[in-house]
């Protein structure tokens, strides 16, 4: 009796340990395939693309967000020539070379700009005079410092600044040749006397930069790289900076709050 009870007992501890074996196995390895959410903005896209390198569905879309461009990432692709397309696309992905030329182009009225010897495409120019006229009718007043520049000229620029605050720091504010929109003809750069005629952030805080921001989209412009999409766009916020792509796209483009890269998927 007491023999039976003894090989009893060693059955059922062997028979517990193996049933604690089996619910910590299928239980104890969540990680590799947790998903939980993260609550922070910042992260949250970037945990999504971690958890499903291995299984994405659409590549090119997300191998584009997980792109850094911060700095100066590889180049996609070069284009060679104009083609008249309002929507080209120019930012450090998407660049053109140093023999591109802008085609369509007129001269700036040197009264409108702190510069002189400044050319910019017709359709984007005619509609920048419709916006100032409309403009200027409400007190309004501002004027031109940038719009096409050459790759040499834009070289200059970049290396200058890459001089005086570093390649890092440079790469947020200015554009490495062939890599910048005002290579394109469709981008202008715009300032105002109560700026001290400077390009400034807080442009946004002045009357000129509050009226620009209200109402280019009714011209066909867009700020170009707005704030907090430094992550997509490459740059830091510009509210002097404006993109020309037609007064429907602008519209939708400036109403659901996206970059340029984002409308056009790229």
């Amino acid at each position: 009796m007491k023999k039976n009870l003894k090989l009893y007992l060693i059955l059922l501890l062997i028979l517990s340990s193996f049933c604690l074996f089996s619910c910590s196995s299928s239980n104890g390895s969540g990680g590799d395939d947790d998903t939980s959410v993260n609550t922070s903005s910042d992260n949250s896209q970037d945990q999504s693309n971690e958890n499903n390198e291995d299984s994405q569905t659409e590549p090119s879309q997300s191998n584009t967000e997980r792109i850094d461009v911060s700095g100066l990432p590889e180049v996609i692709s070069t284009l060679e020539k104009d083609d008249g397309d309002k929507l080209v696309l120019v930012n450090k992905l998407y660049t053109v070379s140093p023999d591109y030329q802008p085609t369509d182009m007129v001269a700036v009225d040197g009264s409108l700009s702190t510069n002189q010897g400044l050319y910019f495409k017709k359709e984007a120019y005619e509609a920048y005079l419709k916006m100032l006229e409309d403009a200027k009718s409400e007190g309004i007043e501002f004027v031109i410092c940038s719009t096409y520049r050459s790759y040499s000229t834009q070289d200059t620029i970049y290396h200058n600044y890459v001089s005086m605050y570093g390649a890092d720091y440079a790469n947020t504010i200015s554009a490495y040749p062939g890599r910048s929109e005002h290579h394109t003809g469709w981008a202008v750069d715009v300032t105002s006397a109560s700026m001290g005629y400077d390009l400034k952030q807080n442009f946004i805080e002045y009357p000129e930069g509050i009226w620009i921001n209200n109402h280019c989209s009714e011209y066909g412009f867009i700020i170009r790289y707005p704030k907090d999409k430094t992550h997509i766009t490459g740059y830091s916020y510009e509210p002097w900076h404006l993109r020309y792509v037609g007064v429907d796209v602008a519209k939708e483009i400036t109403e659901k709050g996206l970059t340029l890269e984002e409308y056009l998927g790229k």
